[in-house]
C-alpha cells in the first residue's frame, strides 16, 4: 500500500515517536510510506525528521504543518499537499494531531481523489471544539484511539458509527525495551549499592508534572525505607524550581540523583535500574508512553489515576494505582520497598502485560487490516 502520515510538529516530544514508530514499523512491513512533519524555525533542526529518518522513513520537509490552525500556512499546505496526492496517489491518509487533520482533509479535497482519511487520538481526553465535530462527522473514515473511554467518549459526543473506530493501545519497540539484552550498567554509574531500592521518575520538569507530591512523598520515607534512593531523569525549563531547590530541601539528602536527559541505550537501561517508577500527570503524550516502556523493562508503575493511567496499570498487579496525595505515593512506595515478593510478582506481571498489549508488531498489523478495509 501506499500512505501518507502527516505530523503537525517538528520536535521530538508528544506523541512524535508513536506516530513516527508506526510509519517505520511499516514501512518495514513492505509499505510506501511517506511521512511530512512540520516545519521548525530559521536555523533548527528538525527533530522529528532526523529521527524518522533514522528509523527508515521516507520523510518530506516541504510543508508548514504548524501545531496550531494557521489560516494562511494551512490553505499552502492543502495546496502543496493536494498536488502531491494526486501525483502519489495512496491509499490512505494517516493524521496524528488536530492541525495535520485539518490540512490533510483540505488536501484530499483539493486533489479530487477518494482518500481515506485516518486519525489517531493520543489525549487522555475526547477532542472537543467546532473544527473537531466537522471533521469527525466529514472527513474521517477511521479513528483509532489509545484510550477506550475516549473512544467511548468521541463516538457519543460525535455519533461516529462504533465500526469506524478502534482502542489502539500505544505501541513499544519490545527488541529494544528488552530486560534480558545486554545494557550499560547505571546502576554503578548512579552510585546505586546492591540491595538498594530505586525509585525513579521520568517526566519534563515542570509545575503541572506534581513533583510537590513526589517530595513530599519522599519526606515521609526516610526512616522507613533506608535503602531508598530516587532517580530523577529529564530536564525541562522550570527543572532547578520544581526539582533541583526541593531536592536540595529534602530530607533524602545525596539519595536523590538527578540523571540529565537519557537517550537511545542509556535510557533503556537506566529503566532497567529501577525497582519501581513513579508516574503523577501525563505530559504531553497522554498515551503516557513511559509508563508502557517501564512495564516492558518489568518495572512496576505507581500511577495517578488519571487520564488513560487506570487503563495502562492493572491496580494490585501489575502496578498500584494511587490518589494525588503524598501519603497515598508513600504507602505504596513502602508496599512495594518492604514487600519482595509482591514486587516481583508486580514486575513479573508488568512485563507480561507489556508483550501482550504493548507490541508495535501487532500494532502494525491492526492499522494495516484497517488501511485495507478502507
Amino acid at each position: 500500500m501506499k500512505i501518507v502520515h502527516l505530523y503537525a510538529n517538528w520536535k521530538w516530544t508528544g506523541p512524535a515517536e508513536p506516530a513516527v514508530n508506526l510509519a517505520a514499523e511499516l514501512t518495514r512491513r513492505g509499505h510506501e510510506v511517506v511521512l511530512f512533519p512540520g516545519k521548525p524555525g530559521k536555523f533548527l533542526p528538525n527533530l522529528l525528521a532526523a529521527e524518522a529518518r533514522s528509523r527508515g522513513v521516507d520523510v518530506r520537509e516541504e510543508l508548514f504543518l504548524e501545531k496550531h490552525w494557521s489560516p494562511m500556512k494551512n490553505r499552502a499546505d492543502a495546496a502543496a499537499l493536494g498536488a502531491f496526492l494526486r501525483e502519489f496517489r495512496p491509499d490512505v491518509l494517516h493524521s496524528h494531531l488536530l492541525n495535520d487533520h485539518l490540512v490533510g482533509a483540505a488536501a484530499v479535497k483539493r486533489s479530487g481523489l477518494s482518500i481515506p482519511v485516518v486519525r489517531s487520538l493520543y489525549d487522555g481526553d475526547a477532542p472537543t471544539g467546532g473544527r473537531t465535530r466537522a471533521l469527525f462527522r466529514r472527513a474521517t473514515a477511521f479513528l483509532f484511539s489509545a484510550s477506550g473511554r475516549v473512544r467511548r467518549e468521541s463516538i457519543a459526543r460525535y455519533a461516529l458509527p462504533e465500526d469506524r473506530t478502534r482502542t489502539l493501545e500505544g505501541a513499544v519497540d519490545l527488541t529494544r525495551f528488552d530486560p534480558d539484552r545486554e545494557l550499560p550498567d547505571m546502576r554503578a554509574e548512579y552510585g546505586i549499592e546492591a540491595g538498594d531500592f530505586v525509585l525513579g521518575i521520568v517526566a519534563r520538569m515542570q509545575p503541572r508534572r506534581r513533583f510537590d507530591v513526589f517530595f513530599d512523598a519522599l519526606d515521609r520515607l526516610v526512616t522507613d525505607v533506608p535503602g531508598l534512593r530516587v532517580l530523577m531523569v529529564g530536564r525541562g525549563t522550570h527543572m532547578e524550581k520544581v526539582a533541583v531547590e526541593r531536592a536540595e530541601k529534602s530530607l533524602l539528602g545525596k539519595r536523590i540523583v538527578f540523571t540529565g536527559y537519557r537517550s537511545g541505550d542509556d535510557y533503556v537501561a537506566t529503566l532497567k535500574a529501577l525497582s519501581a517508577k513513579a508516574f503523577l500527570w501525563p505530559g504531553s503524550d497522554g498515551s503516557c508512553r513511559a509508563v508502557r516502556e517501564a512495564m516492558a523493562m518489568g518495572v512496576p508503575v505507581i500511577a495517578a489515576n488519571v487520564g488513560m493511567l487506570g487503563e495502562i496499570v492493572t491496580d494490585n498487579e501489575n502496578g498500584i494505582l494511587i490518589s494525588h496525595d503524598p501519603e497515598a505515593l508513600a504507602h505504596a512506595v513502602r508496599r512495594l520497598a518492604l514487600g519482595l515478593a509482591e514486587r516481583d510478582e508486580m514486575a513479573a506481571a508488568a512485563q507480561r502485560a507489556a508483550t501482550e498489549r504493548f507490541d508495535l508488531r501487532t500494532q502494525a498489523e491492526a492499522v494495516e487490516a484497517v488501511y485495507r478495509s478502507l
